[in-house]
């Protein structure tokens, strides 16, 4: 507890500056317990460190950019605006499928070349290749790219490409705005939620 009162818990960042440091590192940080991580990734850059890197959109006038707070939390892909604090403590990595610019700051034009970090998805997603029209709608709206379009008997039908970089349910763009309702996705669980 702090001197205000509120329930304290550690928030883990990866840190790293690809043009200065030569390998990341991890610092801790204590962040009020209650709200979620980039709500304590704000806490940290307005009480610890104000040179801490990272991206959000939807805190701005019309949602410029949902999914730009995409990260690795606890291993897991997801939005750090809809991942509540851990009492046991929270860990915070740049998504592994993009180049990282600074610390959590990724760069959504350049995916990562090579090996990339293994994750643990918390959600199977699939697409009813009879019901899938073909919008490309999926494609277009998911910040992680997890879509891309494939012929299937000369007609165009969107495949999942990359589940392991879907954030899942804290994000569901691609469900919420499939025209004839073709994506469907199933919770798997996580070690450490419940």
């Amino acid at each position: 507890m702090n001197k205000s009162g509120e329930h304290m818990t550690e928030l883990r960042v990866l840190r790293y500056d690809p043009e200065v440091d030569k390998k990341p590192v991890y610092r801790s940080y204590m962040v009020p317990l209650a709200g979620s991580v980039l709500g304590g990734l704000k806490y940290v850059l307005e009480h610890h460190d104000s040179s801490l890197s990272f991206r959000y959109g939807c805190w701005g006038p019309g949602y410029e950019r949902c999914g730009a707070c995409a990260m690795l939390i606890n291993g897991t892909p997801g939005f750090s605006c809809k991942v509540a604090m851990q009492p046991n403590g929270t860990t915070v990595e740049p998504h592994p499928k993009f180049e990282v610019i600074k610390d959590l700051t990724i760069d959504f034009d350049r995916e990562q070349t090579g090996k990339r970090k293994q994750t643990k998805p918390s959600s199977r997603i699939s697409i009813d290749s009879e019901k899938c029209v073909g919008c490309r709608d999926c494609v277009l709206l998911c910040p992680m790219n997890v879509m891309q379009m494939e012929k299937i008997e000369r007609k165009g039908k969107a495949k999942v490409a990359d589940p392991g970089s879907c954030c899942g349910f804290t994000c569901k763009l691609c469900v919420a705005y499939c025209p004839p309702g073709a994506i469907h996705m199933e919770a798997l669980k996580v070690r450490g939620q419940k």
